[in-house]
C-alpha cells in the first residue's frame, strides 16, 4: 500500500494469477443499508456500509481487528459495485435486443 497523494495498491497483471469471474448477486447487494452515519463520539458525517451485512454476502472483503471490531475493505466492495454494473448493462443490453426484436427493428 502506497500513499503517496493517495492509498494504491499494487494491481499489475505480471504479478496475478487470475481466477474465477466475481458472481454479484444484485438482489443481495439491494439489501444492504448504504446509509449516512456517525461513529459514536464523533460528529463528523460518513456514509457506509454494516459490515455484518457485508460479511454474510461477501466474508473475504471484512476483517476483525484485534478488538474484535469487523472492517471492510471499501477498495474490494468498489470491485464489487463494478461487476454489478457489468450485469446491470448486460441485463440492459438483452432487454434491448427483446425489445427490438418483438417491434421487428
Amino acid at each position: 500500500v502506497s500513499a503517496a497523494g493517495g492509498f494504491f495498491e499494487s494491481s499489475d497483471d505480471r504479478i496475478k494469477d487470475f481466477g474465477d469471474d466475481i458472481e454479484v448477486d444484485l438482489n443481495k447487494l439491494k439489501t444492504l443499508k448504504k446509509k449516512y452515519f456517525k461513529f459514536k463520539g464523533d460528529n463528523k458525517l460518513n456514509l457506509g456500509v454494516s459490515a455484518q451485512e457485508i460479511q454474510e454476502i461477501y466474508p473475504e472483503i471484512v476483517i476483525e481487528d484485534e478488538n474484535g471490531i469487523l472492517q471492510v475493505d471499501y477498495a474490494k466492495l468498489s470491485v464489487i459495485a463494478l461487476k454489478a454494473i457489468d450485469v446491470l448493462q448486460e441485463d440492459t443490453n438483452r432487454r434491448l435486443k427483446r425489445i427490438e426484436s418483438l417491434l421487428n427493428i
